[in-house]
């Protein structure tokens, strides 16, 4: 069994320049998602610093003694948004330009050892989705403001879609000296489907209309990205959209 991903990005219909990136790591089956934050060209150079450190991270530790057993993995990958958040921050320095820039980041990290096990590491609300027994489920919470305060039963879910600091992040990378991602690891199937997406998609569609695109495009995982972009366009457009999705199939 082998895990591929399809990614794609556009700028949508109202920004004037893309800050999301995405990286297909076929080779260390692992697949990345950016969402950048930051006037200037600023948010662009975050996400593309954080997949390239990301990567370059990842990449050194696989590696070294070959791939890393199980356990080992979710450190590695906190490691990785570790050295991101590092990196962001000292090119912010560097070049004040980029003062306050940052991004958010989600990565998914296929193990293939006798079972599949998805390991999902983010900070921010870049999200990752598991599609599975005709179900989807979100893999990870928000770090938003709104998602703390639903759950300190201050907001319902329905409040917080519309509510006017709903896109306020409490985590990215390069916004503190230090970063606390969020990791946990899930069981595959051979038939299941991860979707990394940032929010320019979740704004503009819900869970069920996201979901639905995979009902109607389920020969075809590449289509099915290409299309969740398109609807979203369609939708307004209003934020840079990234899909990643990542499956079995041939």
């Amino acid at each position: 069994m082998r895990w591929q991903g399809w990614g794609v990005t556009d700028i949508g219909r109202i920004r004037k320049i893309n800050q999301d990136a995405f990286r297909l790591h076929p080779d260390l089956n692992m697949w990345v998602v950016a969402d950048g934050m930051g006037g200037h060209a600023g948010g662009e150079v975050a996400s593309q610093l954080a997949i390239d450190t990301i990567g370059r991270y990842v990449d050194q530790h696989h590696t070294q003694s070959g791939p890393p057993h199980i356990e080992d993995r979710e450190t590695i990958l906190w490691g990785a948004l570790e050295a991101a958040n590092r990196a962001i921050r000292n090119q912010a320095r560097e070049q004040t330009e980029y003062s306050g820039m940052g991004t958010t980041a989600v990565i998914v990290y296929i193990s293939e050892d006798a079972t599949s096990q998805a390991i999902i590491a983010h900070v921010g609300d870049s999200r990752a989705y598991l599609i599975q027994n005709d179900a989807m489920t979100l893999l990870m919470r928000d770090h938003t403001l709104v998602e703390e305060r639903i759950e300190l039963g201050l907001l319902t879910r329905a409040e917080a879609s519309t509510h006017p600091l709903r896109n306020v992040l409490t985590r990215g990378l390069g916004i503190e000296s230090t970063v606390k991602p969020s990791v946990s690891t899930h069981s595959l199937q051979p038939s299941d489907t991860i979707l990394l997406c940032s929010d320019g998609l979740t704004k503009m569609m819900n869970d069920e209309e996201i979901f639905n695109v995979f009902r109607q495009h389920n020969h075809s995982l590449k289509e099915a990205s290409q299309q969740l972009v398109d609807m979203a366009n369609r939708l307004g457009g209003e934020d840079n959209v990234t899909v990643v999705v990542v499956g079995t199939e041939t």
